[in-house]
């Protein structure tokens, strides 16, 4: 009985952590998604904004029930010269990177070859089960293609298959079931086809046997991460004309609190997890318009919507950006005076884990700069320089620790400083700034399949009043692109807008005025953060400055009404000590053999943190002990323990044993030796 207890404890432990991952909507593919849950000779594509013919024809395949969520694509073993899933695509991919995943179920472990998905013959892009995979595997292979392969998967259990093509890293990665399996290294890509792209069949070869099952067919023009595929392979993605509310208004979030040396002049921010960091640049006083560096580091809860102190840089910074990659935030360029002063060509990292450490040294330094993040294996720093404007983009590995220059700056006379930025998969966004004189012409730029080129088109002008807008933020997100207006020239300056591209479309949505009024603020071109949370998007804009004689401390979040309500008060009195109860993520994950776990701790209280294996059953016990309000850190050795997915639970109790009620937390993660 008190096993089963335990058992439903875990469970309940299990459905919270479900609900907190579920939580985070991810996007739909860009290029096909079929759930073949509508029709009989037809299927929609659910992709957005999709490509080729919606709906997709049947041809000899019909679909029935038995899917992973409803029904499914059947098989009937007919050749691929009649029977297939005609998508209408031809393959336009390019050097870029790429996802495809699928479900599979009732294959027969057999030497006859099925073929899954593919072009025809004169393409050569397609996958297959048995038949050279060998029995129960599967294999993808091509022109130009090292042979990537997938093995034990065809069982008596439905298979959900990932084949991730990351171009940066120039290989192709597998998932199964949302587990890592393996990777393949390959020569770049350069995927292009003449032919439409065909489900359950390829070329003349033979289809999907009888009673043989596909359904959700995902076709993403990305590389999706671990964190993405572990949290939506076994999830029905959200459908509409987009896959998340965009906003439509800007809500007042309250006073960001002044810390000592308070960053909201010339800061920047960045979005870790589910906390917010500003960082950069002091509190503007009397009439100065441009701020001076600052080691302050300031932290907001996107769960709790409470701030606090966060860890100093290792020293005063001022003008630059902030970045996260991987599982690290990075502050890129800027200086140690003030806004306007020389840079100099410290950069930083920052680990939930150990702190602040330095990184290599930026090779020109600059200020006024954009800091983008490519696949969360490459930094961009793009253009910068106060008095000087740098037109070109420096490139930061962080596996090598090494800087390089991309080949391709944008044109001549183009080049500018604080200006709004953005990167959506492979394109990057320049638009507006200041090169001597305030700019509003605005640029996008395509990313080589190495990071090493890149080339520009101009598009149509930021519609902005006057002659443009210096010191714009900028952020892509879900699709648009949105320019938070900084000053303009002629007066008056202040201008309470926000601007934004639609990138499917390539044009200008009608504007959304702000609501900031006499907040309305610039400094923006770091400081602009996003993130989609409960399936809606959150724009955060966070201090600045403007008018010069007054402290701009406010945060706004563009949003839609229901991201508008508040959960919380913010307080703008400073404190130490966490006002809220947090269970961090562990890092790194996936580990091998070693993570380490931290927590914050909003008062005293009775603590156990466990860890437990997929079937509930505890596996480790990593505190058991009363501890004070504040951030705590653990270390779990699973040198004892198999691969596999596992939850840890942290569980705080009133230090009165009397004291009833409780704080609970769970998260996964993901042993991988």
């Amino acid at each position: 009985m008190a096993n089963k207890f335990l058992y439903g404890l875990f469970i309940a432990a299990i459905n919270f952590c479900s609900s907190i991952v579920s939580s985070q909507t991810y996007n739909v593919p860009e290029i096909l998604y079929y759930k073949f849950n509508n029709g009989t000779t037809t299927t929609p594509n659910y992709a957005s904004p999709g490509q080729g013919t919606n709906p997709a024809l049947l041809s000899n395949m019909f679909m029935g029930p038995g899917g992973q969520y409803d029904s499914a694509l059947l098989g009937n073993g007919g050749t691929g010269s009649t029977t297939y899933l005609n998508s209408g695509w031809n393959m336009n991919l390019g050097n870029s990177s790429w996802t495809i995943s699928l479900w599979l179920n009732g294959f027969p472990s057999t030497t006859g070859t099925s073929y899954l998905f593919g072009n025809d013959i004169t393409t050569s892009f397609r996958c297959f089960t048995n038949g050279a995979a060998g029995a129960g595997n599967i294999t993808l292979r091509g022109n130009g293609i090292a042979n990537v392969n997938v093995t034990g998967v065809l069982t008596t259990q439905p298979t959900v298959v990932h084949f991730v093509y990351n171009s940066t890293l120039s290989a192709i990665l597998t998932y199964v079931n949302g587990v890592f399996q393996s990777t393949t290294a390959q020569a770049p890509q350069n995927l292009n086809a003449s032919v439409p792209f065909k489900v359950g069949s390829y070329g003349t070869a033979t289809s999907i046997p009888a009673g043989s099952m596909i359904d959700e067919f995902r076709f993403y023009s990305r590389a999706l991460d671990a964190d993405e595929i572990s949290a939506t392979w076994n999830v029905t993605l959200p459908t509409g004309s987009s896959s998340a509310v965009d906003p439509d208004r800007v809500c007042d979030f309250g006073l960001i609190p002044l810390y000592p040396g308070g960053a909201l002049g010339g800061h920047a921010s960045g979005i870790l997890g589910d906390t917010l960091y500003i960082a950069g640049g002091s509190v503007l006083t009397g009439t100065g318009t441009n701020p001076s560096a600052s080691t302050t580091v300031s932290r907001y809860s996107l769960v709790s919507r409470q701030w606090s102190a966060g860890r100093p840089l290792p020293s005063a910074k001022v003008g630059g950006d902030l970045v996260k990659c991987g599982n690290y935030i990075y502050y890129i360029g800027g200086g140690s005076v003030t806004l306007t002063g020389a840079a100099d060509f410290f950069a930083y990292r920052y680990s939930q884990d150990s702190g602040w450490s330095a990184i290599a040294n930026i090779p020109t330094a600059v200020s006024g700069n954009v800091a983008e993040s490519w696949g969360d294996s490459v930094i961009l720093c793009i253009m910068g320089g106060w008095s000087s404007y740098y037109r070109g983009i420096q490139i930061y590995r962080p596996l090598l620790n090494q800087w390089s220059r991309a080949n391709d700056s944008i044109p001549a006379t183009f080049g500018r400083r604080s200006f709004a930025g953005g990167i959506q998969d492979n394109k990057i966004f320049v638009a507006a700034g200041y090169s001597g004189t305030f700019r509003k012409d605005f640029w996008i730029g395509t990313i080589g399949s190495d990071a090493n080129t890149i080339s520009w088109s101009q598009k149509t002008d930021v519609p902005c009043r006057g002659t443009g807008t210096s010191r714009p933020g900028g952020v892509a997100v879900n699709n648009r692109f949105y320019v938070v207006a900084g000053e303009t020239t002629p007066a008056p300056s202040q201008q309470d807008s926000i601007f934004i591209w639609n990138i499917s479309d390539s044009a200008w949505l009608p504007q959304i005025l702000t609501g900031r009024g006499v907040n309305t603020a610039s400094n923006y071109w770091g400081a602009i953060s996003a993130k989609i949370i409960n399936n809606r998007v959150n724009v955060f804009i966070p201090g600045g400055f403007f008018p010069t004689t007054v402290n701009t401390t406010k945060m706004f979040v563009l949003t839609d009404s229901v991201g508008c309500i508040m959960t919380s008060s913010v307080s703008s009195n400073y404190t130490s000590v966490p006002g809220n109860f947090i269970l961090e993520q562990n890092y790194p994950n996936p580990f091998n053999p070693v993570t380490r776990i931290n927590y914050e701790l909003p008062s005293i209280g009775n603590v156990t943190l466990k860890v437990y294996d997929v079937l509930g059953r505890e596996v480790k016990i990593l505190v058991n002990e009363i501890q004070q309000a504040g951030v705590h850190s653990v270390e779990f050795n699973a040198d004892n323990h198999s691969s596999g997915v596992y939850f840890y639970k942290l569980v705080v109790r009133g230090a009165n044993p009397f004291e009833s009620g409780s704080l609970t937390a769970t998260k996964r993660m993901i042993i991988l030796k």
